[in-house]
């Protein structure tokens, strides 16, 4: 009988909510799963877990229980961080959500010189654009734009997202480049595919006064970078944050207008499930992301 063994198991058809799911994240076998959970319910004399065709999930018993063995995985995550690495060797997993646009052009310079100079850790990076579920899929953190208000994750702000108008060098010389927001009024538009209107923008100006302006949709996609080469095409005027098409405006592909004028308010935020701390190389790399974005990141011109 391996105890621990079966409290990983529990935990993860809990939190994965099927038990092929859970195998996959322990990388072992369906039957060895369900062969442990089965065993902790014989051994406790308690029903666990409810399974049915739309997946598994724990009775009131078993959620109680499975608090329990969250705070047992958490004190044994704390005790390996605190006894492991004390000659500084860095070693294991490293999983991470995060935007494409930051990612490839941010985050990856950083984990790749981590990993040269720790060879032991091993990077799972998913860069999509997809709110992946940090606790079910096994994330140690998530790089995301925008608050969030789930219970289950704590979140901090790593730095204030600068969302700046752009459109190529082309389209600038056939539309003409606006001097006011109004000016952009009825322009085709390459948007991010979120809210009702995406084509509408509220713009800031330098005077503190706020200009509704509803452009033309003429290109949409859920994937900033997919945005970021239509408009690099000329296929319309873009608005997208600052770390993405930093690149693009430094040569030349793209050219910024309205440089003083503000859209939204929204921060880039750290985001980790709150019911287990970050191991000791994970906590290691997301200072390094503070220290590096937190102060003057790399795409600020000012």
């Amino acid at each position: 009988m391996n105890r621990f063994a079966e409290i990983e198991a529990f935990v993860a058809v809990i939190e994965t909510g099927s038990f092929s799911a859970a195998a996959a994240r322990q990388g072992v076998a369906v039957s060895a799963v369900s062969r442990r959970v089965d065993e902790m319910e014989a051994r406790l004399a308690v029903k666990l877990t409810w399974r049915s065709s739309r997946g598994v999930k724990a009775t009131e018993e078993g959620r109680m229980y499975y608090d329990r063995c969250l705070r047992l995985l958490s004190d044994l995550t704390e005790a390996d961080n605190a006894i492991s690495g004390l000659d500084g060797s860095v070693s294991g997993p490293i999983r991470i959500a995060c935007p494409p646009a930051f990612g490839l052009r941010h985050l990856a310079p950083l984990a790749n010189a981590y990993a040269a100079a720790h060879p032991g850790a091993q990077f799972d990076i998913d860069m999509s654009d997809r709110a992946v579920n940090l606790v079910e899929e096994g994330f140690d953190f998530a790089i995301r734009i925008g608050h969030t208000d789930d219970p289950a994750l704590t979140s901090e702000p790593l730095f204030p997202v600068q969302y700046v108008i752009t459109a190529s060098p082309a389209f600038w010389h056939e539309h003409g480049r606006p001097g006011r927001p109004e000016d952009l009024k009825g322009l085709p538009a390459i948007v991010y595919k979120i809210g009702s209107d995406p084509a509408r923008w509220r713009i800031t100006c330098p005077d503190s006064r706020t200009v509704e302006v509803r452009l033309s949709p003429r290109f949409a996609a859920n994937n900033g970078e997919i945005l970021i080469e239509a408009a690099k095409a000329g296929l319309g005027v873009c608005l997208e944050p600052k770390y993405a098409c930093s690149d693009a405006i430094r040569d030349g592909f793209l050219e910024e207008v309205l440089s003083g004028h503000r859209i939204g308010e929204r921060l880039v935020e750290l985001v980790r499930p709150s019911i287990r701390p970050l191991s000791r190389r994970a906590g290691d790399f997301a200072n390094i992301l503070r220290e590096t974005f937190s102060t003057t990141p790399p795409w600020d011109d000012g």
